[in-house]
Parts: structure tokens; sequence; C-alpha cells
């Protein structure tokens, strides 16, 4: 291991020394995951969750498989008309949401009453209409020109909110996990940092960058890598390849990804 820098915390040095697997020290492991896998990540995969699913349980046309269905039940059509009429909370491209009753008679049995929902007002109470209704389950019917859910089929596109945030969510708990995991059974190394690219991404309205960095103890490895976005991080990585001076890290052997260098938590304060 490379020489320890005399401001370095003796804990994290007995830490570090210790056989594998590690007990990690509730401060080293704070500072860790600060550096690498915040809990930021997970607060805002959780608020996208909350946030997202509010606009489906608003906009999802829940009843759209319904209509899938009627429409492949080669309907029946026959003449109804519409009960009531009432506007929702919901507007679609500035139009409201309107809700209607209506009522028909199939060709078997008694007459039945169900309810529909139009984007913008299209019929008056009392009007005649055209109900489509299947023939096997005549309560599946919608009039003509209608549908069975208060948003339309185009407002499907808010699922992707929650499962942004699902998304969100699961990389910041996988980080976490795996930057416990190399804490308590890492491989300890020196590595030289060997090279800084950009990634062309943005984290915090900071660059992400590439930093590469190649084993000491073995030149013929495979070069490992970390991805940074916090500048003091970024300036640790900076300022070591510039002097070339090692730095030691804990790093999983089956995957050159999965790099920690405790030396750089320091510029974090």
């Amino acid at each position: 291991m490379s020489e320890t820098p005399p401001a370095a915390d003796e804990e994290l040095i007995r830490f570090l020394s210790a056989p594998v697997p590690r007990v990690v020290p509730s401060s080293i492991r704070r500072v860790a995951l600060k550096a690498h896998a915040s809990l930021a990540g997970v607060f805002m995969g959780v608020l996208l969750i909350l946030f997202g699913s509010a606009f489906v349980w608003l906009f999802l046309p829940w009843r759209q498989a319904d209509e899938w269905r009627l429409a492949a039940s080669d309907p029946v059509r026959t003449q109804g008309r519409i009960l009531s009429e009432m506007p929702t909370h919901m507007s679609i491209n500035h139009q409201p949401v309107m809700e209607y009753a209506f009522q028909f008679k199939p060709a078997q049995g008694p007459e039945i009453t169900g309810e529909c929902f139009t984007t913008g007002k299209r019929w008056q109470t009392g009007a005649t209409i055209t109900v489509r209704y299947a023939p096997k389950n005549p309560a599946l019917a919608c009039p003509e020109g209608a549908r069975l859910s208060e948003g339309s089929l185009g407002g499907s596109f808010v699922v992707l909110f929650p499962l942004a945030g699902a998304i969100v969510a699961g990389w910041a708990v996988r980080a976490r996990r795996r930057t416990c995991w190399l804490l308590e059974n890492g491989a300890l190394g020196d590595f030289r940092v060997t090279a800084i690219e950009t990634t062309g991404t943005e984290i915090n309205n900071h660059a992400q960058f590439k930093i590469s960095l190649q084993r000491l103890d073995q030149a013929d490895a495979k070069p490992h890598e970390v991805r940074w976005y916090k500048p003091a991080l970024v300036a640790f990585a900076r300022e070591r390849k510039q002097s070339d001076q090692a730095v030691f890290g804990l790093f999983d052997p089956a995957n050159p990804k999965r790099v920690l260098l405790p030396e750089a938590w320091s510029a974090l304060g």
C-alpha cells in the first residue's frame, strides 16, 4: 500500500488494515456513502414515485383494457340515450372532460345503464346516441365517440414518472449496497491515475468525469475506473495525476468498475 498521508484518519488506517470481511465503523460507512452513494438519490426516487403515482391515479385510463375487450368482441350497435351530463375535475388540452350517464336496451335482457367520458362537451341530456356493446356481456358497453375512462389513452405516459422514480431509487440503493460491499470485502491495492475524461453527462449541474486507474502491483491488469462529478473529488484525481502520486483503494477483483478511493474522501471536507 502507498504511504498514507499524515492527515489520514487513524481509524481509517486500522480499518483498511483489517482482514476481510471487515467490520465497518459507522463513521467510515457514513463518509463513504456520502462520497459515492448518498441518500439524496433514494429520496429523489421516492419523491418521483409519490409525485408520479398521483398523476397515474388522476390521468391513467383505468378502463382501457375494457375498451380493448369491447373492440375485440365484434360489438353490437343499438340506440340509447343520455341520462345526465356533468363536467369532471379534469381537463385535457384546456377542454373539460365530461361525464355522461347513458342507458340502452340490448337485444336480450333489461335496460342497462352505464357511464362514459368525452373531452369537451358532446351531448345534451336526453340526446339519442349509438351504443356499442359486447354481445356476450352487454354491460360492457360504450357510446360511439366516447370512452370508458376519465383519462384518455394519451395520458398513459404518466406511468413514466413513477417508473423513473423507481429506477432512480433502485440505482441509488444498489450503489449504496455496492459501496458497503466494497468496504467490507474489497481488496486493497495501489493505483495510479492514468486518464481523466469527460463523459458528456452532467449531474447536479456538474460535469461527470471518467477517471482511469492502473494497479501498480499488476501492470497488465485491466484498467479500473471511477466516475465522479463532485468537483472536490475530480480535483483530487487531477492533483494525483499531475503529481503521479499513487493512491490506495478498495476494489472488486471481478469488476474493474467497482473501486473506492478512501484518500479522496478528505477532499469533501
